[in-house]
């Protein structure tokens, strides 16, 4: 966690540099580089009435030759404009940035952002302009995501086509379906290859008010391996071998005072050997939804409501493992202003499934966006509940902090209980990368694990970095 602080610290420092240094040297417009040239180019041989090549000789002892601006000078200058809208002048506004990362899942690791602002139509001022961003991060425990996504808006605001894509590469861990085994942490290592792609087609029906249609496909293959805990266990107690200390020894300290369970240590052996599943699942469904949106902006709103009902069927004609099961979530965003630059957030999801889903495809409390600091996937059910309220206050220019409170539940294998409710908090930075589209680094805190667990009793955390905003 220190070295993350420290990695944080220098980008901050950086970014920090970025308005200061802009402000000292402003850059020239293209344009106002072209007419230069071009004075430049008819004063040519026109110097004391010389000839050409007199009248460069001439000039040749005073003049200084460019240089040609150093490695950090032209970060600091790439940076300082990438936040002008520049969907006027260009067919694709790019920009690209580097960025850490840590969790306590993957280790630590290296992200890069590249964000890009278009309008399809140019001469329109009035429909915002549409977004592209693609995401990939690399870490030390040989975590790999790469993920694209974007938005396309048309006729005004009136219409708009949504799409995204994901490819993941991770060797976590699977603890269980429900609340309980989440909270008891054993887990299992489990290798998933995941593929996901979702699009989603909405028109205006009334002024904000939209309704469409979606369709998505998700595919995660699974390598897993049972454990030799209880086998060792067994060993050291019958004396065919030596306590060997360490973990094992720890274990089986705690396994004789009735505090280690080594049945439960296979969880996902344990769910495929009690259900039949197959740890290689496809789905793919198809949905309707209505959406009302009065953001200013959909990807950092300072004001407005978003509202979004969606139903999804997964039928067993398009896949599915060989079933049929639905589900329905429900979005509920609110922004205001407070004061000046300062913008309260509210947040309230809902993900409800009817009929039994693949392994994969339970609700998932956590990740980057819901309950941050919790590892996503280790409380997961039929159903959900997630809501939080997050500070954004702008310090300076360019630069901003947030702090945010969250609060989930999950349900369905055991009845609602509102003691079972999990919080979330944490702090970030943001950094406007684009107009009005931030760079986000954020830390988030969850509940202690187990105490009974050696590898599960500290506190959930992660550090995640991204671009736009959580919600």
């Amino acid at each position: 966690m220190k070295i993350a602080t420290h990695i944080l610290m220098l980008v901050s420092c950086l970014l920090f540099a970025v308005p200061q240094a802009a402000a000292q040297q402003p850059v020239p417009r293209d344009h106002d580089n072209l007419n230069s040239i071009a004075e430049d180019l008819t004063q040519i041989g026109k110097a004391d009435g010389l000839a050409p090549r007199q009248a460069a000789d001439s000039a040749a002892p005073d003049t200084i030759p460019a240089q040609k601006a150093g490695l950090i000078r032209r970060i600091i200058d790439y940076y300082s404009r990438s936040n002008v809208d520049r969907t006027f002048e260009k067919k694709m506004d790019w920009s690209i940035a580097p960025g850490p990362s840590y969790s306590s899942d993957v280790g630590f690791g290296l992200g890069f952002l590249l964000a890009g602002l278009y309008r399809i139509d140019r001469t329109d001022s009035v429909t915002i302009p549409s977004n592209i961003s693609i995401y990939g991060n690399f870490t030390t425990k040989k975590f790999v995501l790469l993920r694209c996504s974007g938005e396309n808006n048309y006729n005004h605001n009136r219409q708009r086509f949504n799409y995204s894509g994901a490819f993941v590469y991770f060797p976590g861990a699977f603890y269980g379906v429900g609340y309980e085994d989440g909270r008891l942490g054993y887990s299992q290592k489990l290798t998933t290859t995941t593929g996901l792609l979702r699009l989603s087609y909405c028109t205006a029906i009334l002024p904000k008010a939209y309704i469409g249609v979606s369709g998505g496909i998700d595919y995660s293959g699974a390598k897993y391996a049972k454990s030799s805990i209880g086998q060792q266990l067994e060993e050291i107690k019958n004396g065919v071998i030596e306590n060997p200390g360490g973990t094992i020894g720890e274990l089986y300290e705690l396994w004789t005072q009735g505090r280690y369970d080594p049945a439960l240590q296979d969880p996902f052996s344990n769910y495929i050997a009690a259900t039949g599943d197959k740890p290689d699942a496809f789905n793919a469904n198809i949905g309707l939804f209505f959406q009302y949106d009065s953001r200013d902006v959909p990807f950092n709103a300072r004001k407005g409501v978003f509202v979004k009902a969606e139903a999804k069927w997964y039928p067993k004609f398009l896949g599915n493992t060989g079933r049929n099961f639905g589900r329905f979530t429900l979005t509920f965003d609110w922004y205001q202003q407070l004061w000046k630059g300062a913008v309260v957030a509210y947040d309230l999801y809902a993900d409800v499934i009817a009929g039994t889903p693949s392994w994969h495809m339970y609700a998932k409390l956590g990740g980057m966006e819901r309950m941050r600091g919790y590892y996503e996937g280790r409380y997961r059910d039929k159903r959900m509940v997630e809501t939080q309220v997050e500070l954004r206050q702008r310090i300076y220019r360019r630069h901003g902090v947030v702090g945010w409170f969250g609060l989930g539940n999950i349900w369905g294998r055991q009845h609602f209980r509102w003691d079972r409710t999990l919080y979330s908090f944490g702090v970030g930075y943001r950094f406007e990368f684009k107009s009005r589209m931030n760079i986000r680094l954020d830390y988030g805190w969850g509940v202690f694990g187990n105490s009974n667990l050696p590898w599960d009793r500290k506190r959930s955390s992660a550090f995640l970095f991204t671009a736009s905003e959580a919600f």
